[in-house]
């Protein structure tokens, strides 16, 4: 068991011990426990349990649960909780901005025990007549619980890796000898995976697949398989024959066009690999992410080469330390990035009004800027840039006066606050702060989270032609759960010469691998090493910074 699903479970206690009224110490206890877990580095099933209890506000009690989970994953405390709770209910618990107080309400009052029912109470009304909610409240709801439903059964792509490389050993072990290929969503690096399959040869049978540790049997054919691994992810595998492994990869993996031409002209039967195939009919070194991307068909080569990688990526922008909400030190995130083979780091942590993420005073500014010079000169040749993750504010301005916002080597203008804006507001927003002067790069730029959180509605070609007029970048927010701005917008950024940062929004040393997610979903839209601002050499990305 991950670090991740240790958090998740404390999470889930503290809310179904919220839910039911319990001691407000001891729930707040394992909040903090699930906050500090999910940033915590190393793997808690790698270290003692004295060790575990030496973590910072972990102590006895919560390292004991932890353990229990480690040896039995399991935990009895979470376990009697939710017995006691209607699973409608933790669903419910799942849907942002619907606290375990207000769902007790709903249920003592309304009798509601389901998302859907939810939605029902909504729609007839009957949230309006209950103490704390009224019409822009239900109206809020009704929103969250369309989208909560219409998200069920997708997963990010990052929440995926860990299960699914397990799953796919554990598949290895019973079905040797085996021919295995994940396809469709999974294959193609999606952000957000709405289909999980994988292909195997030779053919299989149902009673090997229900075999297999940690899955259940939800539907069978002769050549198809639906399952369930680990309760919480559903899956289809197909089977086939071997020589029948590339056409039906092929299908289940390309766009229907792309398909067409590569089964018909790509010699797909006879070639040794897909990339034979798609060479063969003229898609030479069209890498997976661009499988099923529309109209990739009557794309020219040009378009897929020089594809921006991982190993493109020169510096780490767009960083948090413990001078803001950061788990590690300053120091510790530069010498890590250092170490990686990175040549500059950013940070950028919180600006003042960001209180809850204890954001700097002008103060703290000057004084952490002094540790930047320090570590500068140890470092050295390697470089750490002097940034803050400035708050757009309600009018659009950032969040220092002249005098700080200029001591600064660049700023990331973000939308952290009153996030519940129209269109018209955001926009105000948003190119008012495009347009001062000190704005380097525009962050996160819809404020969305995936799965969880639509985010602001922007007028996506307005923002990218105001950065382009006065010179900011756009960052491609690399954190899961952001993956902000869409991919699907990095062709118009590139048209008009908008350089993109694939940027970790860093909270932690082990977070500085979100790059990797930015690469992905920047590949998926096109992007170019030459438009990836953070591709730069140190010394073009200082000239860039200092250009204006």
């Amino acid at each position: 068991m991950n670090n991740k699903e240790i958090a998740r479970r404390f999470s889930l206690l503290a809310s179904l011990m919220e839910l039911h009224g319990e001691n407000a110490f001891k729930t707040k206890s394992y909040s903090s426990a699930f906050l500090i877990i999910r940033k915590w580095e190393r793997p808690l099933a790698e270290m003692g349990q004295e060790d575990i209890e030496r973590i910072p506000g972990i102590g006895k009690s919560v390292s004991a649960k932890i353990r229990e989970l480690l040896d039995t994953g399991t935990m009895d405390a979470l376990e009697s909780y939710k017995s006691q709770t209607p699973e409608g209910i933790q669903q419910l618990l799942s849907v942002r901005g619907l606290g375990p107080k207000k769902i007790r309400v709903i249920w003592d009052e309304l009798n509601v025990e389901s998302p859907t029912e939810l939605l029902y109470a909504c729609e007839e009304n009957r949230l309006i007549k209950l103490t704390g909610f009224g019409i822009k409240t239900q109206e809020d709801l009704r929103k969250k619980i369309h989208y909560f439903l219409d998200s069920r059964d997708r997963h990010l792509y990052a929440n995926l890796e860990e299960d699914l490389k397990a799953l796919e050993e554990a598949l290895a072990k019973v079905l040797q000898p085996i021919h295995f290929q994940w396809v469709g969503d999974y294959a193609t690096y999606a952000p957000v995976v709405d289909n999980i399959a994988c292909l195997v040869a030779p053919v299989c049978s149902a009673a090997q697949i229900a075999s297999i540790q940690g899955l259940e049997m939800v539907e069978a054919s002769e050549y198809a398989f639906t399952v369930q691994y680990d309760e919480r992810i559903t899956l289809t595998i197909h089977t086939t024959e071997e020589d029948n492994f590339l056409a039906q990869q092929a299908e289940l993996t390309m766009s229907a066009p792309l398909f067409e031409i590569v089964a018909h002209e790509g010699q797909l039967y006879d070639s040794a690999t897909l990339e034979d195939s798609l060479a063969n009919a003229g898609f030479e070194g069209l890498p997976v992410e661009l499988w099923d991307k529309p109209g990739i068909e009557d794309a020219d080569q040009e378009y897929w080469e020089g594809l921006v990688t991982t190993e493109d990526i020169r510096g780490i922008v767009h960083n948090h330390s413990t001078w803001s909400d950061g788990m590690n030190t300053l120091k510790e995130m530069a010498q890590h990035v250092r170490d990686l083979g990175y040549e500059y780091f950013a940070i950028c942590d919180h600006s003042k009004s960001a209180f809850y993420a204890n954001g700097l005073n002008e103060e703290r500014v000057l004084e952490q800027m002094a540790e930047i010079d320090a570590i500068n000169k140890e470092l050295a040749p390697f470089k750490v840039f002097k940034g803050i993750e400035s708050d757009i504010l309600n009018d659009g301005s950032l969040d220092y006066e002249k005098d700080i916002l200029e001591k600064f080597d660049l700023i990331v203008a973000s939308v952290h606050s009153n996030l519940r804006m129209d269109e018209e507001k955001a926009m105000h927003r948003l190119i008012t702060a495009i347009e001062n002067p000190y704005t380097s790069i525009l962050g996160h730029p819809t404020g969305r989270l995936l799965l969880a959180r639509e985010g602001y509605p922007i007028d996506h070609r307005k923002v990218i032609d105001a950065c382009a007029a006065n010179g900011v970048a756009i960052e491609l927010n690399a954190n899961p759960l952001r993956l902000d701005i869409d991919y699907t917008w990095l062709d118009y950024c590139m048209e008009k010469g908008v350089p993109v940062s694939i940027n970790p929004d860093a909270h932690s040393r082990a977070q500085v691998e979100y790059v990797k997610y930015g690469v992905y979903a920047a590949r998926k839209g096109g992007l170019k090493t030459s438009a990836c601002l953070n591709a730069l050499s140190l010394s073009d990305f200082e000239a860039w910074l200092n250009r204006k």
